[in-house]
């Protein structure tokens, strides 16, 4: 990497700072305006077979201020042969899990069909609690809260995850919410990425099934969150059929052909240290970015009892101060340039290959702003750790400001900021 000109006092740094701040906050307040619905009037609702009027959203609390997704599944049909049906139709092993994850264990056990196969392995899933709406055709209406919760892939990694809410009079349908959601190591918690995927993912466990009469989409108009464009896939199950189902249910090689003396005239040419030594700190940084992300998920695996905020608590630190020390470690043998240059293409690697494993393609604008400011802090404390900064004579108080930086950028998503 050849050298450029490169000089951020900490005052301009610090200016920087406010600017990246005011515009996460606003990136936030125009998300929140635009995701939140400000109205207080009585749920719009859709009306299902049997006469229920059903709030097409998820809610945190049991008021449509709180509104969170979309609902984007109905099945008609026994609402336990539903839930069996989707825990059963993999091969996979299913995990244990703690009592207050709401994981309903089935009384008896029953095989599907042998010859249909499925491609998720739909596992128990904890969850914070989401409530719908419904107003029975012949009750008093209610804030259900879910029937159960499944999920295929890691709570530290990427997974999707399903919320089901069975009819709470006859059992004769169940509403489900299905969505793509990332654990996201600077908001501790996880974000939702896709609906669509997810809903995609669910049809195609009752497609061509025997037991299903028929499977369409019907117009909802509930396009109010994430990429939902307000379909909803309605699944008939077979009436006769659902007896039946009852009684029976994972590098190519490289090349090496140097000889040692072209090796070290090739390593003694300045540019090309200069290089490698680049290239090393962007591949440190990246590699300690994906094992804090697949060491967290390792563990999550290894250990499936222990409760995952725990692991959260061992990962956390490695990642807000482990990041920033390999960073000042890596970059100390180039210059303030080069230095600041491959922390900041480290981080931003590190986050892209992050998001391309788990399938990420669609980001929220203040999230874009967040991991760009901790690029630019990652930079400025590599700029302070380089060879020109560390001379004497010379104090631009680089990692100083980038620290802070970091800090406030790290501690925003704590506070709700982002």
């Amino acid at each position: 990497m050849s050298s450029v000109p490169f000089d951020v006092r900490p005052s301009t740094a610090v200016t920087i700072l406010f600017v990246v701040i005011a515009t996460i906050a606003g990136a936030s307040i125009v998300t929140a305006e635009f995701s939140e619905p400000a109205s207080t009037q009585e749920p719009e609702t859709v009306t299902l077979e049997d006469g229920s009027e059903l709030w097409p959203y998820t809610s945190r609390e049991s008021s449509t201020q709180e509104r969170t997704l979309s609902i984007n599944l109905v099945v008609y049909g026994d609402s336990d042969v539903t839930e069996r049906a989707l825990r059963e139709s993999t091969l996979a092993d299913w995990e244990d899990i703690e009592e207050d994850e709401q994981d309903i264990a089935p009384a008896e056990e029953f095989e599907i069909d042998g010859n249909a196969t499925s491609t998720v392995a739909w596992g128990g899933a904890d969850g914070a609690t989401r409530y719908v709406y419904v107003d029975p055709a012949d009750g008093t209406p209610v804030w259900l809260v879910e029937s159960y919760q499944l999920a295929d892939g890691d709570y530290l990694g990427d997974r999707r995850h399903i919320r089901a809410y069975n009819d709470p009079d006859d059992g004769d349908w169940t509403a489900m919410q299905a969505h793509d959601e990332h654990w996201d190591w600077f908001h501790l918690r996880h974000t939702v990425h896709s609906i669509e995927d997810s809903q995609l993912a669910v049809e195609e466990e009752f497609i061509d099934r025997w037991y299903v009469e028929n499977l369409s989409r019907d117009r909802f108009g509930n396009d109010e969150s994430s990429d939902a464009d307000g379909w909803v896939t309605i699944v008939d199950l077979d009436d006769r059929a659902t007896y039946l189902l009852f009684a029976g249910l994972l590098l190519g090689s490289l090349r090496a052909a140097r000889t040692v003396e072209h090796s070290q005239e090739l390593w003694s040419n300045d540019d090309v240290q200069t290089t490698v030594r680049s290239l090393l700190a962007v591949a440190v940084l990246v590699a300690l970015y994906l094992s804090i992300r697949f060491g967290a998920v390792g563990a999550e695996r290894l250990l499936p009892e222990l409760n995952p905020k725990l692991i959260v608590a061992v990962f956390y630190p490695l990642l807000v101060i482990g990041f920033p020390i390999a960073a000042y470690l890596t970059t100390r043998q180039l210059d303030r340039s080069q230095a600041f240059t491959a922390a900041a293409l480290g981080f931003a690697v590190a986050i892209f290959l992050d998001y391309t494993v788990m399938g990420v393609t669609t980001l929220p604008l203040d999230t874009f702003v967040h991991r760009g400011a901790l690029a630019v802090g990652i930079g400025l404390i590599a700029a302070g750790a380089s060879q020109t900064a560390r001379k004497p004579g010379i104090e631009f108080g680089y990692v100083r400001t980038g620290a802070l930086l970091w800090a406030v950028a790290v501690t925003l998503p704590l506070l709700q900021f982002v």
